[in-house]
C-alpha cells in the first residue's frame, strides 16, 4: 500500500500536521516563519503546542508599517504521498492557503490583529540543530495605512492565550477545522482591506459568519413550515391565494433563499458576543439584545446580497470612519438621516458601523471555536 493511501489529507495542511505525529509519521526536518503584523506583540518569548512553536520575536511595527512581530517553528512530520488522486473533483479541503498562512489567519481570529506570513525563513533537515537560513521566496506582505482606521486594530495583544487557541484548532474534527480556516480568512482579510476597501471588508465578513453558518444548518423542515417561520406575511398572502398547495409549492422554490438566510441569523442569535466592554453614549449604540439586533444584522446581510446580486453599493455612512463619543468609537451612525451623491438613509437603514459588525462577527466565530473544540482545561 502506497504511505498516502495511510492517510485523509483533505483537512488543511497545517491541522493535518498533528495528526500526522499523531499517526506515527517519523520527523523530515523543520521549518521556520516570520509573521507580520502593525500590532505589538508582547508577553512570553515562547508557547508551544505540538509540533509548533510561537516565538515573540520582538519586530516591533513602525506607525504604518508591518514588523515581523511572530515567529512560527514547524516539526516537519508529513508522510511521503505521491500525488493527489485525479480520478474526481475533490475540492473539500481547498482553502488556496500556505500551512503558514493557515496558522496566521486563525492567529489573527484570535487575537484581532493583523496578522500574514511572509513565508519561510529557516530550513532544518533531518537532526539538524541549527537550520540553514531561506529568504529566496520570502516577503514583506503588502499593506495600506490610512491615517485613521475605519476599523481599528488593538495596538498590542499578548502572547498568553495564543497555546490554548492552538490546541482548540488542532483538536476540532476534520470538517471543522476546514471551515474554521475558511471563516478566519474571510475574518482577516476583512481587516486586512478595511481601510483601503470598506465594502469588500463587509462582504468578507458576511461571508465569514456565512461559512460556520453552514457548519451550525438549521433541521430539515418542510420549506412550506421554514417559510412561515421567517417570512409569515408572505406565506399568509400564498394560503389566502391558493392555499396550502400554493404555498408549498412557492416555498420549495423560495427555500434555498430563506434558509441560507435563516442559517445565517440563527448563527448570530445562537453565538452573540457579550457587548464591548468599552462602548460610546447610548445614542451611538446599538441596542445589544437579540429581539432588537435580528434587524440591523438582518440589513447588512440584505445589503451584503444587494451589493453580490445587484451591485447595489454599501450605504456610504457605513463605509466611513466613525465618529467617537465618549471613550469609544460609536457604534452606528447616530444622525437622523445620511445623505451622499444622489442617495439618502434615513437613521433606521443605517444599521451599525463596519467595526461593530466585524465585532459580532469576530465573537461568533470564537464562540463557535470555542464550543467546537475541546482543550484539557475544558475538562
Amino acid at each position: 500500500m502506497r504511505e498516502n493511501e495511510q492517510f485523509n489529507v483533505s483537512g488543511p495542511w497545517s491541522w493535518n500536521a498533528r495528526h500526522f505525529v499523531e499517526r506515527g509519521c517519523p520527523r523530515r526536518g523543520g521549518s521556520e516563519y516570520l509573521f507580520y503584523s502593525d500590532t505589538h506583540v508582547t508577553g512570553d518569548l515562547v508557547v508551544t503546542s505540538y509540533p509548533y512553536t510561537l516565538s515573540n520575536c520582538f519586530g516591533f511595527p513602525q506607525s504604518g508599517r508591518l514588523g515581523p512581530v511572530l515567529a512560527l517553528y514547524l516539526d516537519d512530520h508529513v508522510p511521503v504521498f505521491d500525488v493527489q488522486p485525479m480520478n474526481k473533483t475533490d475540492t473539500e479541503g481547498w482553502l488556496n492557503l500556505t500551512l503558514d498562512d493557515e496558522i496566521a489567519c486563525i492567529l489573527s481570529l484570535a487575537t484581532g490583529m493583523r496578522l500574514r506570513s511572509g513565508g519561510r525563513v529557516r530550513n532544518f533537515k533531518d537532526e539538524d540543530q541549527r537550520g540553514v537560513p531561506e529568504f529566496y521566496s520570502h516577503h514583506v506582505p503588502g499593506w495600506t495605512a490610512t491615517e485613521r482606521s475605519i476599523y481599528p486594530t488593538p495596538a498590542r495583544v499578548g502572547m498568553e492565550d495564543l497555546a490554548d487557541w492552538m490546541d482548540r484548532y488542532l483538536s476540532l474534527e476534520r470538517g471543522d477545522a476546514v471551515s474554521l480556516v475558511r471563516a478566519a480568512r474571510q475574518y482577516r482579510d476583512a481587516l486586512w482591506v478595511a481601510d483601503t476597501d470598506p465594502e469588500l471588508a463587509w462582504l468578507f465578513l458576511v461571508s465569514a459568519l456565512e461559512v460556520i453558518a453552514g457548519q451550525e444548518a438549521l433541521s430539515q423542515a418542510a420549506p412550506s413550515d421554514l417559510l412561515q417561520k421567517e417570512m409569515p406575511d408572505l406565506a399568509r398572502q400564498l394560503v389566502e391565494a391558493g392555499g396550502e398547495v400554493h404555498l408549498a409549492a412557492v416555498a420549495s422554490h423560495l427555500v434555498p433563499i430563506v434558509k441560507a438566510t435563516a442559517r445565517f441569523l440563527s448563527c448570530v442569535e445562537k453565538y452573540l458576543p457579550e457587548p464591548p466592554p468599552a462602548r460610546p453614549e447610548e445614542y451611538a449604540q446599538v441596542t445589544w439584545d437579540w429581539p432588537h439586533l435580528k434587524r440591523p444584522v438582518n440589513q447588512v446581510y440584505g445589503y451584503r446580497s444587494a451589493r453580490l446580486h445587484g451591485g447595489v453599493p454599501f450605504p456610504s455612512p457605513l463605509c466611513q470612519v466613525p465618529m467617537s463619543s465618549g471613550t469609544a468609537l460609536d457604534e452606528r451612525p447616530s444622525g437622523l438621516a445620511a445623505a451622499a451623491g444622489n442617495a439618502a438613509w434615513l437613521a433606521k437603514d443605517l444599521p451599525m458601523h463596519l467595526h461593530t459588525f466585524g465585532y459580532i462577527v469576530r465573537g461568533c466565530l470564537l464562540q463557535w471555536w470555542q464550543a467546537s473544540s475541546q482543550t484539557p482545561n475544558d475538562l
